[in-house]
């Protein structure tokens, strides 16, 4: 057992032991070898210390270790500190337990009194630590609670937000089908009405070029039989085809029954273009199949005004595509819309591919329509098929084209998508893949 280090020679005034004396906090005054020269009696009440073990450690010139709890003076013991620097130190939220194992949270000071006296306070904030941690925990209860309100309300303004762009879509999809249901029903009672002067136009340029034949050939038989008839006769004929330049009204009479024919064989092409294309397709109506590349004729022969003679457009079917089930007006309408986006990209002259196949599993139909021109910004290429974003100056476009025609391909159970091609003299391309036959819609169940 180790001798006892003699008494300390250091003495505390006796103006700090009163002060000391009459604070609640926790003292104890130390030399600078640590001996104890004074401890308060609220250091005796958190070490467990007895009034008679004063006089004991105090006249026994004891170093401090052990007269507090053993995890302050390892962790907090800060006269050292206080020696070197030879002002007072502090450290706080410094963990301990009292004589009776009761947890502690302490602040702890050490104080130069003298050059050779240092006080060492320790002042409990255990009731301020609980009343701040319980302070904390409802703090970061409320954030947390505000934090799934805050999400709860984004993610309610996002779905809000969808719907409201989900009606407008359905608004224009409805008025879109509407117009064109009206527009249907108006065009094929027009190509209707058109049909029955074409057939008068086309079915009497038939007779009206046999009867020229037949005037020629008595014209012909007067020529023939000229020696027969007399003098003043003949020179009267003669006069009369100089006049009229009988033989240019011959020749140009069968140019222009030529013409009359083929117009009248153009319009009457533009008549059956026009039922296959408005033929009407109400969203209700049921889907019938339909022969795909037909309705692409007729919708390039309509769409030909569009190229104006600046744009050549390449076709290329693939041989022997199947039948497909859809509402033909409805997918007619698509392609054009996809032609006239692709003719007002193209600035000057230009090509357009339009490409039908099926894709590698034979279950759909790709239709592709690619153009020459400078192709989408990226920055703007997610939002072509929103309803209502039209890059075109107002009064020129709806912005609704890309975004029906994007519904009515869902419609069908089919897609479309866009891309920048890439390739020189290439621009953006569409691509348009509808089943052969659309996935029957699901029923919605009886109200009870």
């Amino acid at each position: 057992m180790s001798k006892e280090a003699p008494p300390s020679r250091a003495e505390v005034p006796e103006h700090v032991r009163r002060l000391l004396e009459g604070s609640v906090d926790a003292a104890v005054a130390l030399d600078r070898e640590r001996r104890v020269l004074y401890y308060n009696q609220a250091y005796e009440h958190y070490a467990g210390l007895r009034p008679r073990d004063q006089r004991r450690i105090v006249s026994s010139g004891r170093a401090c270790y052990g007269c507090f709890p053993i995890e302050v003076c390892q962790t907090a013991c800060l006269v050292e500190r206080a020696m070197a620097t030879g002002r007072a130190v502090r450290m706080d939220e410094i963990r301990a337990r009292r004589s009776d194992g009761e947890a502690l949270v302490l602040i702890v000071t050490a104080t130069p009194i003298t050059e050779d006296v240092f006080v060492e306070t320790y002042r409990d904030v255990t009731a301020d630590a609980r009343i701040q941690t319980k302070y904390k925990v409802l703090l970061d209860r409320e954030r947390g609670a505000k934090e799934r309100l805050e999400e709860t309300v984004t993610d309610r303004t996002e779905a809000l937000r969808r719907a409201n762009a989900e009606l407008k879509r359905a608004q224009a999809q409805l008025i879109h089908t509407e117009k064109m249901s009206s527009l249907g029903r108006l065009v094929a009672g027009v190509a209707h009405e058109l049909n029955n002067p074409i057939n008068f136009v086309y079915g009497n340029v038939e007779f009206l070029g046999q009867y020229l034949e037949q005037l020629f050939g008595l014209v012909d038989l007067y020529d023939r039989l000229g020696g027969e008839l007399p003098e003043g006769a003949r020179r009267e004929i003669a006069q009369h085809k100089e006049r009229m330049d009988y033989d240019f009204v011959r020749g140009d009479a069968v140019k222009l029954l030529r013409s009359i024919r083929m117009g009248a064989e153009r319009t009457a092409a533009i008549v059956r273009d026009l039922k296959v294309f408005s033929r009407a397709s109400p969203v209700n109506s049921e889907m019938q199949e339909t022969d795909l590349v037909a309705g692409l004729e007729a919708t390039v022969h309509l769409a030909s005004p569009l190229f104006r003679d600046r744009i050549v457009l390449h076709r290329q079917y693939e041989p022997g595509l199947p039948r497909i089930v859809c509402h033909a007006g409805q997918v007619n309408q698509v392609v054009m819309n996809l032609l006239d986006n692709a003719a007002q990209a193209i600035a000057g002259e230009g090509d357009i591919w339009l490409e039908v196949g099926l894709t590698e599993e034979g279950r759909r139909i790709t239709i592709e329509v690619t153009d020459s021109g400078p192709g989408i910004p990226e920055a703007i290429l997610g939002q072509v098929f929103d309803p209502f974003f039209t890059t075109k100056e107002v009064g020129e476009g709806t912005g609704l084209g890309l975004a029906i025609s994007e519904s009515i391909a869902r419609a069908h159970g089919g897609s479309i998508v866009v891309e920048n091609v890439g390739q020189e003299g290439r621009g953006a391309r569409f691509r348009v893949e509808l089943p052969l036959v659309p996935p029957t819609p699901r029923k919605s169940a009886p109200p009870r």
